[in-house]
Formats: C-alpha cells, sequence, structure tokens
C-alpha cells in the first residue's frame, strides 16, 4: 500500500477521489478519518453558512492505494476537469 496525498478545497472534491477509488480498488483502499467534519465545519458553525475564510481552506488528505498510477490518473482528471473547478 502506498500513500498519495491530495490537496483539496471543497467536500464534493473528496468525495469525487472516494467515487474514483471504489471504481479502481473496490474496498482494497483506506482514507484518513474525520475529512468531512474538517471540511464542512469549523468550531460548530457550518463553513458554508460563514462565508468567511474556512469557505476557502485547503486542507490535505491521505489515502492508501495499492497502485501509486491512481495518484497520476487523479491530478490529471482533477486538474484538468472544469466541473470541479
Amino acid at each position: 500500500m502506498h500513500k498519495i496525498w491530495f490537496t483539496i478545497e471543497e467536500a464534493n472534491e473528496w468525495y469525487y477521489i472516494i467515487k474514483e477509488l471504489k471504481t479502481w480498488f473496490g474496498n482494497d483502499w483506506r482514507g484518513q478519518r474525520g475529512v468531512r467534519k474538517k471540511l464542512t465545519t469549523q468550531h460548530g458553525y457550518d463553513a458554508n453558512v460563514n462565508a468567511g475564510f474556512m469557505a476557502y481552506k485547503r486542507i490535505r488528505v491521505w489515502f492508501l492505494v495499492p497502485n501509486l498510477a491512481f495518484k497520476t490518473f487523479m491530478d490529471l482528471k482533477m486538474t484538468n476537469n472544469i466541473k470541479l473547478k
């Protein structure tokens, strides 16, 4: 298993990565816990409601995957996909 890192800003980017992981590897991968909570709340306030600095906070998340080619594939797909921007 290889640990790969992504820098994400929104929960939908995180869910998109998980969707691709399930497509590539099924259940043969692991991810960092507590990411959704970090992306949506700060001290109990919803980042979508409070459009302050937390709405644009970037966090680094990791995943354990069996094939490093997935990281290259996702980097290319996320930089070239207009829907994710």
